[in-house]
């Protein structure tokens, strides 16, 4: 069953948090959002999904801190993250690179925070109608990941020749891989580092 991209707020606690870069209407990496939590549900996990729809924040700048301090949604957000232990990132490929909306909203959370993403294990994935699934994204993502301190899990999800169907599922996921991936988020850690 498909979740609703707005989940309830019971969900605080979850230990997984799924977080699409998008908050475009139909964008296929919202539906691989969902499809990623409910394989994770279905396995059992304690899962939340973001939507930055919900967690807007002006472009970072340094006056508009000065003046305003940090966005409440940054502070939000970044306290969503604290209780949990997982974070799967998917993130539609911008001219080759990761969505403005997810530095934006990683900036202004580290304004808060500074270590705000250090005690999560960071899984990334992306889908894109073309036969590289997004994967350029994923790799500058990660390594931004790397420049600021974030480790990131070995195997990423890159659905290439996506479709989202009229009833938001999408399509081209491999079940073999997107179990793969997610693995990753359900393992120990040091299952993980091993």
């Amino acid at each position: 069953m498909l979740r609703d991209i707005h989940t309830e707020q019971k969900d605080c606690d979850a230990r997984i948090i799924v977080m699409a870069a998008s908050t475009r209407t139909g964008s296929m990496n919202r539906a691989l959002a969902r499809r990623i939590a409910d394989e994770l549900e279905g396995g059992g996990e304690s899962v939340h999904v973001v939507d930055l729809a919900d967690h807007l924040m002006p472009l970072y700048d340094g006056d508009v801190e000065d003046r305003d301090g940090v966005p409440p949604a940054a502070a939000q957000l970044a306290k969503r993250l604290s209780s949990a232990e997982v974070l799967v990132i998917v993130t539609p490929e911008y001219n080759g690179a990761f969505t403005p909306l997810l530095k934006n909203s990683v900036d202004w959370m580290t304004r808060h925070d500074t270590r705000v993403l250090a005690h999560l294990r960071i899984l990334l994935a992306s889908a894109s109608p073309g036969r590289g699934g997004g994967a350029r994204a994923v790799d500058m993502l990660r390594t931004w990941m790397g420049n600021i301190s974030v480790e990131v899990a070995e195997h990423s999800l890159s659905v290439g020749a996506a479709e989202v169907a009229d009833d938001g599922t999408i399509s081209g996921v491999d079940p073999r891989a997107l179990a793969e991936f997610t693995d990753q988020a359900v393992r120990s850690d040091a299952e993980a580092s091993s």
